[in-house]
């Protein structure tokens, strides 16, 4: 290499290290919306005070009965970028977005993730009246991510990849945030394995309403058991319902958990009949609306895995 043309690259590197800058100020701030309180987080995280981040879902909301607004469907349409759950989560979307024309890439995180979950299909039992499906059973994806930190951390990535593609210029500062959000998302992760490490594997029994908790188990050893399937819609079916009973008596579990966004009553009846006690209140479908204990996600993961815990043991 001459000298002359390492002269001239290295005075073209000083000018893009100079523009580079200038053209992401001049660039409009990324409009990005979500309708998941976690990728809410992950998006306002990652992008800084370079994008305004709009999250549907506002925290506390069950999103398995959320339903968008005229106002929501205009900030569909005019983001740049939109960021769902995905794994048929929001059911609505692509109907709803497509027959808008919206003009902003809808990304569907969930369907992106390494390993997808799926709640098996139960034989019918045989005889001329088998008795209604448990709510939730087939063959269903379970959108439920975020309750695995890995997953988060992927999701974390996916985000980042996504302000790039758009905003290429701001490369370095979206690298750099989703860095120090990943480095709490480490911590957290060990200080889980350390706690429930605690944990006897015959007690890893998680009694909850609807099955929110699949990642979870998967990643520590749990085995879940729930009323209802991964919606909470719908009435739990009543055999269901008598056979966790004979479950809980039979394996001596501790404690049931309800949910912040699920009806309590939903448990009452393992507690009146089961003989067992309320574990506590878990953070299923998303972060808390109020400050402290599900006001983040790193709050919201410790919360549950300490109820859990405190509980189990």
């Amino acid at each position: 290499m001459s000298t002359h043309f390492r002269f001239f690259t290295g005075i073209l590197l000083a000018l893009l290290a100079a523009v580079t800058p200038a053209l992401a100020a001049t660039a409009p701030a990324l409009r990005i919306v979500t309708l998941n309180t976690v990728l809410t987080e992950i998006a306002r995280e990652v992008a800084g005070e370079n994008a305004t981040v709009t999250g549907l879902v506002q925290p506390g909301v069950d999103p398995h009965e959320y339903e968008p607004s005229p106002a929501d469907i205009k900030s569909l349409v005019e983001a740049d970028l939109v960021l769902a759950s995905g794994l048929h989560l929001e059911g609505y979307l692509e109907r709803l977005v497509s027959g808008a024309g919206a003009r902003g890439r809808i990304v569907y995180v969930g369907d992106a993730v390494p390993v997808v979950l799926t709640l098996p299909v139960a034989p019918a039992p045989a005889g001329p009246n088998p008795p209604a499906a448990r709510s939730g059973s087939g063959d269903e994806l379970d959108p439920h991510w975020w309750h695995s930190i890995g997953n988060v951390l992927f999701a974390t990535d996916l985000v980042r990849g996504e302000c790039t593609r758009l905003r290429p210029a701001l490369a370095a500062s979206y690298a750099r945030n989703a860095q120090a959000y990943e480095e709490r998302l480490f911590t957290l992760q060990s200080w889980a394995a350390r706690e429930i490490a605690t944990l006897p594997p015959a007690r890893r029994q998680l009694v909850t309403s609807h099955d929110a908790f699949g990642y979870f188990a998967r990643d520590f050893g749990f085995t879940i058991h729930s009323i209802n399937g991964y919606s909470t819609d719908g009435e739990p079916d009543a055999r269901h319902v008598a056979e966790l009973i004979d479950l809980i008596r039979r394996e001596k579990i501790k404690a049931v958990f309800a949910e912040s966004t699920v009806n309590p009553k939903l448990v009452g009846s393992l507690l009146g009949a089961g003989g067992v006690r309320l574990g506590g209140t878990l953070y299923a479908d998303g972060l808390s609306a109020a400050d402290g204990d599900g006001a983040n996600y790193v709050a919201m993961y410790r919360h549950n895995v300490r109820t859990i815990i405190g509980a189990l043991r």
